[in-house]
């Protein structure tokens, strides 16, 4: 018996120090945990940088790295391109990289490895941004040609400032062809590559723009132009007058002729000429700085469209004449002008007299009293507009010579004294109003003070 109970005891603390055949077995290695880095939103103009320093191991273990794409936005194709993690060159390095080919929201997925185990994937989210930096258009230098002869239209030296490939021209017409030409934007020869041509089918001036877009779909702000002078055989002048302007209102903008031509190089007479203006426009062939210049500029008084023309002489026959549109907003940045009115010296106007009735006394009226005004005004203004000017009597009688005229004469009327013996002050005060081109209005009040002696009656000293 006693040797029954030995056995199973033995047996039960042999199965307790065996664990049994379900104990569990401990792995000493924990997985890696990723760490791709914050979201960040960026323009395209420079690469994105992707950082995976902050993926850890518990264990201490050295890492290894892999990035991915989860999502690229529609056009882009870095999802499966075997380079799209310039930085660094591998996709395999702690800190990398890509360049952007697509605006919109990029997601990045890193995981890593400790040797024997791959963590889990983490993601950045990146959005990519429309460049600050847009690509330039560069449409060549103005050029002449003949009428029936193919010209060139280089574009060639367009350029996007990030070094990025332009993968998109668009060769249009800018404004109206010559006169008796039919060409069209549709006649253009490969419009939509870097070098274009066309056939001119008539003397005059052709302008051409040229739009670039780069290979993330962002195109140019603006458009470049470029003026072709087709001359003939007949002898026939052509006036350029320039490509289209834009701008502001209340300036002088110049105007530029130079690109007109003879075939036989006789020298040029100009002559510009204003064709039509925008509605409350007072201009003339006056606001030219000189209309029979080559280059002369031309004040624009209210914001609008005017079109100007240009016609040469060569001294045997006129061109055609050639149009420029100048297309004007209100001018943004504008000084009022800055008006000094002094004050004259008291004006001695005589004597009147004066009849006693009852407890009163009836005075006649000093001689009226005429004097200059204007001449020692002060004005200035500091965008040099032309200005113009309002006289105005806002207190006691008078009369203006010229109310819009700096400098005129002014007659002060109703001057009189209000009894015998006393000399009465008089004022009239004068409002100056000056204004300049963009309305921008300032006010100046002068007061002229007269001074009117009463005599009696009654002593006839001095009365009429």
């Amino acid at each position: 018996m006693r040797n029954s109970l030995t056995i199973i005891a033995g047996l039960v603390l042999l199965a307790a120090c065996n664990g049994g055949e379900d104990s569990a077995v401990v792995d000493p290695n924990e997985a890696p945990v990723a760490d791709a880095g914050p979201d960040i939103s960026q323009s395209a103009d420079s690469a994105v940088e992707l950082d995976g320093s902050a993926s850890s191991d518990p264990d201490g273990d050295a890492l290894s790295y892999s990035w991915s794409f989860e999502y690229v936005p529609e056009g882009s194709a870095l999802a499966d391109a075997a380079d799209a993690f310039k930085v660094n060159d591998a996709p395999g390095a702690i800190t990398t990289g890509f360049i952007p080919d697509a605006i919109g929201t990029f997601v990045v997925a890193l995981r890593v490895n400790d040797g024997a185990k791959w963590s889990a994937y983490d993601y950045q989210v990146v959005e990519v941004t429309t460049p600050e930096d847009y690509p330039v258009a560069d449409a060549g230098p103005d050029q002449s040609g003949e009428k029936d002869v193919s010209v060139t239209l280089d574009g060639s030296a367009s350029y996007d400032p990030k070094g990025r490939p332009l993968e998109t021209y668009a060769w249009t017409m800018a404004g109206e062809a010559p006169q008796h030409s039919s060409m069209t934007s549709g006649d253009i020869v490969a419009a939509d590559e870097a070098i274009a041509s066309f056939v001119p089918d008539a003397l005059g001036v052709y302008t051409f723009a040229l739009s670039v877009c780069n290979d993330l779909d962002v195109c140019s702000v603006t458009s470049d132009a470029v003026v072709v002078t087709i001359i003939g055989d007949d002898g026939t002048p052509v006036a350029n007058a320039g490509a289209d302007l834009e701008g502001e209102d209340c300036y002088s903008h110049s105007l530029d002729g130079s690109g007109s031509a003879d075939p036989e190089d006789d020298a040029l007479q100009y002559f510009w000429d204003v064709q039509s203006k925008p509605a409350g426009s007072v201009a003339t062939n006056d606001n030219f700085s000189d209309n029979l210049a080559m280059s002369p500029t031309f004040w624009a008084d209210v914001a609008g469209a005017y079109v100007l023309s240009l016609s040469v002489y060569d001294g045997t026959q006129w061109s055609t004449p050639d149009l420029v549109a100048l297309t004007l907003t209100d001018r943004e940045v504008n000084s009022a002008p800055v008006v000094n009115v002094p004050t004259p010296a008291e004006i001695d106007a005589g004597k009147a007299c004066c009849e006693a009735s009852g407890y009163v006394f009836n005075c006649d009226d000093c001689k009226d009293q005429s004097i200059e005004i204007g001449a020692d005004v002060t004005v200035t203004d500091a965008d040099g507009d032309p200005l113009t000017y309002l006289w105005e009597i806002t207190d006691g009688n008078g009369t203006l010579s010229d109310s819009d005229a700096l400098e005129g004469t002014v007659t002060l009327e109703d001057i009189e004294p209000v009894e015998p013996a006393l000399c009465e002050t008089n004022t009239h005060t004068l409002k100056l109003t000056v204004t300049d081109c963009t309305g921008a209005a300032t006010e100046a009040e002068v007061t002229i003070s007269s001074s009117c002696c009463g005599i009696s009656q009654d002593t006839g000293l001095g009365c009429e």
